[in-house]
């Protein structure tokens, strides 16, 4: 399904926690972990993991299973700053060849760990059963021997069959890290963290970015909590998994240094609440950190009519997310939401994605066309449950109505792209002056 699944790239950057890249824990078998409040009122039973995985070599048993073929700029280990490349008052260069000019890629075969609960299935596609229905997204992996893999041609151009298509969400979540992991000039995180003991990753998905810090930081403790058991095989010793839910008001968890969140909007009814419990949960000095899309549409050079379909598209998903109660545009306030919870040293970086390949500069083109089929292999996860809850929309309104939305997101010469916003504070110190604000009735 993903074009980028089959392109090698190991991305060979010093580690963030220090000069030397860290020795990497010894994989173990992955384990998910029910908190006592959990399985007291929920009674399932975990299926073992394979007992012969099969791994190149306990070394990249962390690494993703794919890569973005895009050469990374040297890591930069000084405080992060806003550089003219990623400035949001920059502007991308378009390129004015039409054509994309970029050779499609082969498919992915890797599987992912079969699934500990039954998950529900609805619309083709599956979903996760604790909870069920507070993440409006699925959770779809990928099945060891695939019935159809289809032509990555099928990916690259817009067409109504697109739909037929087997769409797997945690193919696509990967992708999306590594996305981001190159927009970010290889950065997991912008907190200045010195050897944090406790790391936690709220709404983790496939457990890459918690992995991935397992391996940076070999003494920390590092949780990723997610409401689907959808984490690798074997995972860095460090590293465990927790089926838990972020809106419960007690965490279970011993003092953290770092509290982490990525592109969780649309999960939550006020995101403030998660941001004060970590705040809670933190000890004094510690880092919260979060990296959220903004979902409007953005273009700097008027290529962008008011009737572009994705622009039309994002607003109609906007409408759907209030209407059930999951605001989508939350990356804007982040800063001011953790200034309101206490936050001190508050920073924020805003970033420029572009949607597909129109940049000319070879490494923008990469990397939004990777960004393309990641939107595009998303629409429909990003669509269905919103559109019918929030909207009253058929599974067939929806398809009939993405043929469209999904020709524009290809249209290399409308010049678009999302913004990616950083924000990062750290906890007052028990003599530091850090006082939470009331925050608004409504989201503003």
């Amino acid at each position: 399904m993903l074009p980028a699944a089959g392109v090698a790239l190991v991305l060979a950057l010093p580690s963030q926690g220090g000069g030397q890249v860290p020795k990497h824990p010894e994989p173990i078998p992955c384990r998910w972990v029910l908190p006592s409040r959990i399985s007291t009122r929920r009674q399932q039973h975990a299926e073992s993991p394979p007992e012969e995985p099969h791994m190149s070599s306990p070394a990249v048993a962390s690494s993703s299973s794919m890569s973005l073929g895009i050469p990374l700029p040297p890591h930069d280990t000084s405080p992060p700053s806003s550089t003219e490349a990623l400035s949001p008052r920059s502007i991308i260069e378009a390129d004015s060849d039409p054509s994309d000019g970029l050779d499609s890629c082969g498919t992915s075969t890797k599987s992912v760990n079969q699934s500990i609960f039954d998950f529900i299935r609805e619309n083709g596609r599956t979903y996760h059963r604790y909870q069920a229905g507070s993440y409006p997204f699925p959770n779809d992996q990928v099945p060891e021997h695939p019935a159809h893999c289809p032509d990555p041609a099928a990916v690259r151009l817009p067409d109504p069959l697109l739909t037929r298509v087997p769409q797997y969400e945690n193919e696509r979540l990967d992708l999306q890290y590594e996305i981001l992991k190159v927009l970010f000039k290889g950065r997991n995180f912008f907190a200045p963290l010195r050897d944090p003991a406790r790391i936690l990753d709220i709404g983790t998905g496939t457990g890459k970015w918690a992995i991935e810090m397992g391996n940076i930081f070999p003494a920390a403790e590092v949780t990723g909590t997610d409401l689907s058991p959808i984490q690798p095989e074997w995972v860095p010793n460090n590293v465990k998994f927790v089926i838990d839910d972020a809106n419960e008001e007690d965490w279970m968890l011993d003092p953290l240094d770092y509290v982490h969140t990525r592109v969780l909007h649309g999960c939550f009814e006020d995101f403030r609440e998660i941001i004060a419990r970590a705040f809670r949960n933190l000890k004094p000095g510690g880092w919260m950190e979060s990296q959220e899309y903004m979902p409007t549409v953005y273009c700097d050079d008027g290529t962008m009519s008011q009737d572009y379909a994705f622009a039309e598209w994002t607003q109609t998903q906007d409408r759907a997310a209030m209407a059930v109660g999951k605001p989508l545009r939350i990356a804007n306030k982040l800063k001011r939401w953790y200034e309101q919870a206490g936050f001190v040293d508050v920073h924020e970086e805003v970033f420029k994605l572009p949607i597909n390949s129109w940049p000319r500069d070879p490494q923008w083109k990469m990397l939004g066309r990777f960004n393309e089929t990641n939107l595009l292999d998303g629409l429909q996860a990003f669509s269905l449950q919103l559109f019918q809850k929030g909207l009253s929309w058929t599974a067939d309104e929806i398809e009939v109505y993405l043929v469209n939305v999904r020709r524009a997101l290809s249209d290399r010469n409308v010049h678009a792209y999302h913004k990616i916003y950083v924000v990062w504070g750290r906890k007052p110190e028990e003599n530091e002056l850090g006082v939470p604000s009331h925050p608004a009735q409504h989201l503003v």
